[in-house]
C-alpha cells in the first residue's frame, strides 16, 4: 500500500478489490489514496467514512490488518493536522514476512483431520495436506529439496495451498519447503504412518522444523 500511496497510484489499489474476500479494506485503501492525491475536504471525508466502515478483519489476515493500521494512521493524522501534508515514510522490513510454519492433514473437503499427533499418512501417498504459514503465491513446492511435481489446490493468491503427498520411497518422512514471489523461511515435516494415526491433539496441528512463529497479526494464507 505504501508504494501505491506514495506514487498516488490509487487505481492499482482498486484493482485489488476483484480478487479478494476483503473488498471493503481495498476500497477504503483506494479512498485514502485518493485523499492523499487530491487533498480536498470531500476526499478526506470519504476516506474517513470508508475507513470507519471496514468490518473487523480476522486475526490471521496479516496483510489486511497491516493495511487497516496504515489507513487509520493516515486518516487520524490528517484529522489532527488538517493543514499539513501527511508524511509518507517507508517502514523497516516487511509487515508480514512470508514463512512456512507447519502442515495440517485435511480430508477431501479440505477440512482438518482430527486426532493426529503429527502430520502423517500412509506410505502409498495420496494424503491431502495444507501448507500453514503466510505466503502469497507458491511458485514451487519442494520435497527434500527437490521440486515435487505433486498435485496442488488453491483458490489463488493469499489463499491456502493444499498438496497431495507422493508415495514413500526409502524414508519414513519428508521435509517440505516452498518458494514464493519473495523469500520464504521455514520448513515442515510429513511422516509416513500406515497405522492409521494415533490420537492426540484435537486437530492435525502444524509441525514445524524452522522459521519464525506466525505473526500475531498474520494473514496467510490460512482460511
Amino acid at each position: 500500500m505504501y508504494l501505491y500511496a506514495q506514487g498516488k497510484d490509487c487505481d492499482r489499489l482498486r484493482d485489488g478489490v476483484d480478487g479478494t474476500t476483503f473488498k471493503d479494506v481495498w476500497r477504503a485503501a483506494a479512498a485514502v489514496c485518493d485523499a492523499l492525491r487530491v487533498n480536498t475536504g470531500q476526499s478526506w471525508q470519504a476516506a474517513a467514512t470508508a475507513t470507519a466502515a471496514v468490518p473487523e478483519v480476522p486475526a490471521n489476515r496479516c496483510l489486511e490488518l497491516a493495511i487497516v493500521v496504515v489507513m487509520r494512521g493516515v486518516v487520524d493524522y490528517h484529522a489532527s493536522n488538517p493543514t499539513s501534508a501527511v508524511p509518507l515514510q517507508p517502514g523497516a522490513g516487511e509487515s508480514c514476512p512470508r514463512h512456512l510454519s507447519g502442515l495440517t492433514v485435511v480430508d477431501e473437503n479440505l477440512n482438518p483431520v482430527p486426532g493426529l499427533q503429527r502430520p502423517g499418512g500412509p506410505r502409498t501417498g495420496g494424503t491431502w495436506v495444507r501448507l500453514d504459514g503466510y505466503y502469497v503465491r507458491v511458485s514451487s513446492l519442494k520435497i527434500d529439496g527437490i521440486d515435487s511435481g505433486v498435485e496442488t489446490r488453491s483458490a489463488g493468491d493469499y489463499s491456502p495451498v493444499y498438496f497431495k503427498t507422493p508415495a514413500a520411497t526409502a524414508n519414513n518422512s519428508f521435509t517440505v519447503t516452498i518458494s514464493d514471489t519473495l523469500d520464504v523461511v521455514g520448513a515442515a515435516q510429513f511422516f509416513y504412518d500406515d497405522s492409521g494415526g494415533s490420537s492426540g491433539s484435537p486437530t492435525a496441528g502444524p509441525s514445524s522444523t524452522g522459521g519464525p512463529p506466525q505473526p500475531s497479526r498474520s494473514g496467510a494464507a490460512l482460511p
